[in-house]
């Protein structure tokens, strides 16, 4: 059938993907290549590069235990690799020291990104999350938002690099801080939560999460549990949510929202590309963010339809 490449829906050993290889005869990877690959692809920034990397590096350090048996010959030399230093793990020692170097430039990073969230409840600022499943339309509901122009696209992981903006709400003094994350997926690879670790904690740091959800999609109610198993192993679980289902207009819903039994508003239902029912969720923002405040916003039992 002329077939250069062979994926596998599935994480696969250094050892079955080398024997798989032999009997089909092929290149084989598994999902979590495939998955590396995409992020490598549209990694932006600085920090959204080293951590693609650092995951890359993680992934290929278990593939060097016994999927590359070439790597295993002698090679000595003094001054070189040392004397009778294989290959294998003169390879080990590199990736082991890029590893390092990756972790401790993050580690940097991470230390600015919480001394800035620091200085936003000093501030009372309300910080609030975008999650959800890849291509749900979390950068296109954050551009409707925010007008923060970041790339949106209808692909997987088009956003890897958290953007964080402000958004006024009502009254005109108060505002929240939003930020648009990394989209997840089914089973995301351990070693890109991993890497990810910083990213994703703005997710567990957050005071309110945006859980952007397809309404088209015919498999969202797999989707969404899959967003949960995530938010549970980044330890985002507890964090107060809002479920905002998006592309109502491929959906043929109108837009609307949901309100809890305290008055909340728990789902909204928008179009973000269109602009319509974003009302719902500054409306959900604040019943959420200051339930006791003068300025919140009417409550009902039932469903409300928005202009």
């Amino acid at each position: 059938m002329g077939i250069e490449l062979v994926v596998f829906d599935h994480e696969l050993s250094a050892a079955q993907q080398r024997n798989l290889s032999r009997l089909i005869g092929q290149r084989v990877i598994d999902r979590v290549a495939l998955i590396l690959d995409i992020f490598a692809l549209r990694a932006r920034s600085h920090e959204g590069k080293l951590q693609v990397e650092l995951a890359q590096l993680d992934y290929l350090s278990a593939r060097l235990v016994r999927g590359w048996t070439h790597l295993e010959r002698q090679k000595g030399g003094i001054g070189l690799r040392g004397p009778g230093e294989t290959q294998l793990e003169t390879d080990r020692r590199l990736i082991g020291q890029r590893v390092r170097q990756l972790k401790a430039r993050l580690a940097t990073m991470e230390k600015q990104r919480i001394n800035r969230r620091r200085a936003r409840e000093k501030a009372g600022t309300l910080n609030v999350s975008l999650v959800g499943y890849t291509n749900a339309g979390k950068s296109t509901l954050f551009n409707a938002l925010t007008h923060a122009g970041v790339f949106a696209a209808n692909q997987l992981f088009a956003t890897l690099d958290t953007t964080s903006r402000r958004v006024f709400l009502e009254p005109p003094d108060r505002f929240m801080v939003l930020s648009d994350t990394v989209g997840f997926i089914k089973a995301l690879p351990h070693t890109l939560v991993e890497a990810f670790q910083s990213t994703l904690q703005e997710a567990a740091d957050a005071d309110l999460l945006l859980h952007v959800v397809d309404a088209s999609d015919p498999e969202r109610s797999s989707r969404m549990a899959a967003v949960e198993d995530v938010l549970q192993e980044v330890g985002a679980a507890e964090v107060p949510r809002i479920e905002v289902f998006n592309k109502i207009d491929l959906a043929g819903m109108p837009p609307r929202v949901e309100r809890d039994p305290h008055g909340r508003i728990c789902r909204v239902w928008l179009s973000a590309s269109r602009g319509i029912g974003l009302a719902g969720v500054r409306q959900g923002v604040v019943s959420h963010g200051w339930p006791e405040s003068d300025h919140a916003v009417h409550v009902s039992a039932e469903a409300t339809f928005i202009d």
